[in-house]
């Protein structure tokens, strides 16, 4: 253990809580995947804001998103998670109450600050242009929540099928699933919204084959079996055929990509991530260990929505200050455009940094409430479907989504539990 006289006394005291089962890994991969996700949609932005060039429509941008489009180890780490609290079986109320009560507070916080900001803008006026685009993209990646609420209501069953019939048939079942839904898109595109269950699901499902220690008895080659599988299977779905794009995430000037909905080519490229984390895992734990790095994977772990919900607008901040300096940054086409990209992230993560040391007391740890099945189903379901409708609509319509809004909020207030 570290010499904790010397570390922050929230930090050290949550260092020192850690129990000794807990799966170090598992945190760190966490971790890392919020930081991809902030990264990539702060390059994002940068492009979409002061121009992308071909970037989006290069074959290097467009497989770079095979890298850095991570929500799978979120899903993965989830399953995770989900499969450790339900060891002992617990009501499923008690369940849902306990996975949620950390989700949701940041995301409702971030939603009063914005739908307030939203509209002020609207009756001054500045509801078009670029502010009209930043209102409308500041929800985007509240999808990811709204799908993950939904995964943690099904989790209970997920796991009753895992015991059942074992890890290799659900998974199969939930990818025939899958082919069949790119199927039937193919001819009636929402169709392909199905997808944000059954992909994520798969991935889900994985993380409790982790849990029980199936992905574990493999070792390295079946770690390696599902690393070049899943890459071949999505070169093979790419390049070998025509229905998918390259894209594993919107870019801008290249929005079709095959995340939106998810494709079976993104389930695959699910799986290659999971194989290749599964295959660092030993060097990852061992780095985990370290009580300095330890420090610093559990106290980010501790933040880890409070970074998801306000890292946007971290962003929208940095571009707002170089509008006010009348400041416009060189186009990705530019050779100086390398030298500006990490300025960039700099800016960004450090205002990131300011906002969440602001806004992590939406984020601490409460004793769960208690309520029964049917509150807490129907507080889930609030939740996730007007999260998910105002990710889809934005903000900048000079009628708000209130609907939306308030569907999340009566759906937080019923998962507070008595």
């Amino acid at each position: 253990m570290a010499n904790t006289t010397t570390l922050p006394h929230g930090a050290a005291e949550l260092a020192a809580a850690t129990p000794a089962d807990r799966d170090r890994y598992a945190d760190l991969l966490r971790l890392f995947a919020i930081g991809m996700v902030a990264v990539g949609h702060w390059v994002v932005a940068l492009l979409t804001l002061h121009g992308a060039g071909t970037v989006g429509t290069s074959m290097p941008g467009m497989l770079s998103t095979w890298v850095w489009q991570v929500m799978a180890l979120f899903f993965f780490v989830g399953g995770f998670g989900h499969a450790r609290a339900l060891r002992h079986r617990p009501p499923t109320g008690t369940f849902v109450l306990g996975r949620t009560a950390r989700l949701l507070p940041p995301a409702v916080a971030m939603l009063a600050v914005w739908a307030a900001l939203a509209a002020l803008m609207h009756l001054a006026g500045l509801d078009t242009g670029v502010f009209a685009e930043g209102l409308h993209r500041i929800t985007v990646p509240l999808w990811f929540l709204g799908v993950y609420l939904v995964i943690v209501l099904a989790a209970p069953a997920m796991m009753r099928l895992h015991h059942r019939f074992g890890l290799w048939p659900v998974l199969g079942a939930l990818t025939a699933a899958t082919a069949v839904v790119d199927l039937v898109a193919s001819v009636l595109p929402p169709a392909g919204y199905a997808n944000l269950l059954f992909v994520w699901l798969a991935v889900h499902q994985l993380g409790y084959g982790y849990a029980d220690g199936t992905l574990a008895r493999g070792g390295r080659r079946l770690a390696a079996l599902l690393a070049v599988g899943g890459l071949a299977g999505a070169v093979l779905l790419v390049f070998g055929t025509s229905a998918y794009p390259v894209p594993m995430v919107g870019l801008p000037g290249n929005e079709v990509s095959n995340s939106a909905p998810p494709t079976l080519a993104l389930l695959a490229q699910s799986v290659f991530l999971v194989g290749v984390a599964l295959l660092l895992r030993q060097a990852g734990t061992a780095l985990a260990d370290r009580p300095r790095v330890w420090l610093g994977v559990a106290t980010g772990n501790s933040m880890i929505m409070t970074i998801f919900c306000w890292h946007l607008t971290a962003c929208y901040l940095v571009q707002g200050a170089l509008l006010l300096a009348g400041v416009r940054l060189p186009a990705a086409d530019t050779p100086v455009w390398l030298l500006v990209l990490p300025c960039w992230l700099a800016a960004c993560a450090l205002v990131c940094a300011a906002l969440v040391l602001a806004c992590r007391r939406f984020e601490r740890p409460r004793r769960p409430g208690a309520a029964g099945t049917a509150v807490a189903v129907a507080g889930v379901l609030a939740s996730a479907l007007g999260l998910f409708a105002v990710s889809e609509v934005g903000l900048d319509t000079a009628a708000m989504p209130a609907l939306a809004l308030a569907s999340v909020a009566a759906g937080a207030l019923a998962l507070r539990g008595r």
